[in-house]
């Protein structure tokens, strides 16, 4: 009797098991944290050199600027100047920054622009850097010292030397295509390379807790039949455990198995982190220029936006 009441304590703990990992999931899932702007983006996590690579020339580069304020605004309104310095410190030139923006022309669609000019000068020359703003990304964080304050994120477009910059395409997206899809027949493998580490961890959890329930229970029926062949005079008790058992298995077969069509649909439609993709051969050819006037130097910025 008592070996009984074990066996049974045992078979619930594996399918209690596996339904929670699938409320751990939901939880994962639909739990949006308020103290910060959407899900952490992929060149925040893993650094912006995974990007220039992906550049088509080397008149830029790609730059993450890290600004921090008590109110976000503020921390927002700090990144220019943490750009300026940046390229002054880089470059071991002086100067100051001009913002200048405009509209540039797509496919006959008119869309917005925003270059920041950082015109830098000292006693032998004047030279003008520019910059785009590629991404951003913000947090509300709580250092050792007990403090709070905003962290923002920029991403920068940054012109390598200073003259002639021609910048690539940028579309900040947060699509992955099919590939995800294909993957998630292994619950969370599609999660994980769509940068959703929380979600997919639980879902490779909740499938390994599932295998496990299986793998356990069928042993477990198995055995009890065994045993009612070996021992008819028990048949019935070795029976009922051994149906027990089979019906534990089969709630952990469909418990994995719903994990695995969710894990497939979500890896599917649902959004990942946020990625930019660089897009070679349609690019914003950005020249600055300098004029001589009576009063000194004047700069100015031509575009020219090729398809």
């Amino acid at each position: 009797m008592v070996n009984l009441l074990i066996t049974k304590m045992k078979g619930k703990f594996f399918i209690r098991y596996a339904l929670l990992m699938c409320v751990i999931l939901i939880a994962v899932s639909t739990t949006t944290a308020a103290d910060r702007s959407g899900s952490k983006p992929q060149w925040v996590s893993k650094g912006e050199e995974i990007l220039n690579s992906q550049r088509s020339n080397n008149t830029y580069y790609f730059k993450a600027i890290q600004t921090v304020g008590e109110s976000l605004q503020q921390a927002r309104e700090a990144r220019i100047t943490a750009l300026s310095e940046h390229i002054s410190q880089r470059n071991k030139i002086t100067g100051k920054s001009i913002n200048d923006m405009g509209l540039r022309q797509n496919n006959g669609v008119s869309e917005e622009y925003e270059t920041f000019q950082m015109v830098f000068k000292n006693d032998f020359e004047s030279v003008v850097f520019q910059a785009q703003i590629v991404d951003e990304w913000w947090e509300f964080v709580t250092n050792k010292n007990g403090r709070s304050e905003y962290v923002y994120y920029t991403l920068f477009a940054v012109s390598d030397h200073g003259g002639e910059t021609i910048f690539d395409r940028f579309d900040v997206t947060r699509s992955y295509g099919a590939a995800p899809a294909f993957m998630s027949i292994i619950p969370g493998v599609g999660q994980l390379y769509k940068g959703q580490k929380g979600k997919g961890i639980a879902m490779l959890c909740g499938a390994a807790a599932g295998a496990g329930a299986i793998i356990f229970c069928e042993n477990q029926r198995a055995s009890y039949v065994a045993k009612m062949q070996e021992q008819p005079k028990h048949a019935q008790t070795y029976k009922t455990r051994a149906d027990n058992y089979e019906t534990a298995r089969n709630v952990a077969i469909g418990v994995t198995g719903a994990l695995v069509v969710w894990s497939v649909i979500d890896a599917a439609v649902a959004p990942g982190v946020t990625r930019i993709k660089v897009r070679k051969g349609e690019t914003l050819r950005v020249k600055p220029a300098a004029f001589v006037q009576p009063n000194g130097l004047a700069f100015g910025t031509s575009l020219c936006y090729t398809f």
